[in-house]
Order: structure tokens, then sequence, then C-alpha cells
């Protein structure tokens, strides 16, 4: 990479960052190719994004995002993952770096707030934002269904009423 290449890459990927709602810091120490590629295919079907970059290059990029208090966590094979969906993009790492040592969590941050390994471990537990709105969209259909079977009610009493007394 010549140096107005790296100067093209730490502005545009400042701009992705500063738009982001949560950045990750990892280690990937022993990963392999295809390992990450898994990860990444695994984080972009939850609209996050996993990338390996120069530490150079990376604490240049957040130098002028709310991310600058992570700078001093780029030392060693370090890798960002980043959402506007914090839950998703946690609960993607956690789960891999669950199943493959090799991946080690080191830092986050939401906004300009960091965050500690165990409040991303934390955010990973909670559901995701598609699991939430199917649940409001449970409660409201069954809380039509509900109202609807109320409103029925006396017509169908009325019914039964009608159809028990015998027929003279």
């Amino acid at each position: 990479m010549n140096r107005t290449e790296k100067h093209e890459f730490v502005n545009n990927f400042s701009a992705v960052l500063s738009k982001a709602n949560f950045v990750l810091v990892t280690h990937y120490k022993g990963l392999s190719v295809q390992e990450i590629s898994s990860l990444r295919k695994k984080i972009k079907q939850e609209n996050a994004f996993f990338k390996v970059t120069k530490n150079s290059l990376a604490k240049r990029a957040i130098k002028d995002t709310d991310y600058k208090s992570l700078d001093h966590f780029f030392v060693g094979p370090t890798a960002i993952a980043y959402s506007d969906d914090p839950v998703s993009a946690a609960k993607v790492i956690v789960d891999f770096s669950k199943d493959n040592e090799k991946l080690t969590i080191i830092a986050g941050a939401m906004g300009d707030k960091e965050l500690s390994i165990e409040d991303i471990k934390k955010l990973a537990s909670l559901p995701t934002m598609d699991v939430i709105r199917a649940k409001i969209l449970g409660l409201i259909t069954s809380s039509m269904s509900n109202i609807l079977s109320v409103v029925n009610e006396p017509s169908t009493k009325i019914l039964r009423l009608i159809n028990s007394k015998p027929e003279k």
C-alpha cells in the first residue's frame, strides 16, 4: 500500500467508524483464513462487519471518532468488528470466541463509552432487534385476536340461547 492508498483507507475507515454505534476490538492470532472468512460471513448476516487492519492505520482511523479511547488496545494481531446494532455484533463475536479460543475479545465501545468484556458478554446475551420486533408483533396480534373474540362473544351467546330452546 502506498502513502496515498493508506491516507484514503484511513479517511474511509474513519468515516465508517464514526457512523457505527458499536466497535469491538479482538485478537485473532492463530485463526486461519478459512476461519476468518467464516466469521466474516456470520457477522455480515447480522449487518455487522469484521475487518483486519494494520494497527497504525486503525489508530489513525479512530483518532477523530468517539472510539479514540480504544487506541491503546491496538497491539498485536488485532481486528475490528463494528455495527449499528451492538447486540447482534456482540452475539456473533462472543459465540465465535466460545467455539474458537484463538479469537479473543480485547475491548469494545458504544459511542464514547468504553465497555468491559463483561459488558460485552451481557450485550451478547440480550435478544436481537429482530427477536424483539417479533415478540412485539406477537403481542399486538394476540391482543387483537383477544379483542375480536370479546366483541364476537355476545352474538355467539345469543345464538346458543336460541339454539338451546326447543322448537314449538
